[in-house]
């Protein structure tokens, strides 16, 4: 277990994480990386304000959700909820700006069988009024 502050949660959320990669200057092949997923935001952000929360989630057993987990412990995060998955890579996506909005592409690596990955990606245009969050990705390790 690795909750920072004592005692039971009084938020727990579920939700996926995800590892994302903004690009930084429209039509330049320059990303930033940041982490993404509005639960874990949410999370973090009552965490900051005092409460104890805690995340309900599955990472990959690879360095980005390394990073998502050392993220949530730096920020008082209770992960003891989080499970790490041998088998899966944590969600990652690009988000790419274009004259008509956001292009997003969300890659993960998915189990077929116990030596064999494949690496499955798909992409989706959003307008230009809507932000750069998917509200409907989900990765296998969730």
């Amino acid at each position: 277990m690795t909750a920072s502050m004592p005692g039971r949660p009084a938020i727990l959320a579920l939700g996926e994480a995800m590892i994302e990669f903004n690009q930084s200057t429209k039509g330049e092949p320059k990303y930033l990386q940041g982490f993404g997923g509005d639960t874990s935001n949410f999370c973090i952000a009552a965490a900051r304000q005092g409460t104890r929360t805690g995340f309900v989630s599955a990472v990959g057993a690879d360095h980005f959700g390394r990073l998502l987990i050392d993220l949530w412990e730096r920020e008082q995060v209770d992960t003891s909820l989080v499970r790490v998955d041998p088998h899966a890579s944590t969600g990652v996506y690009f988000v790419s700006h274009g004259p008509d909005g956001h292009a997003l592409d969300f890659c993960a690596r998915v189990r077929r069988r116990a030596a064999t990955h494949r690496r499955t990606c798909r992409s989706r245009r959003l307008p230009r009024p809507r932000s750069s969050t998917c509200p409907a990705s989900v990765s296998r390790s969730v």
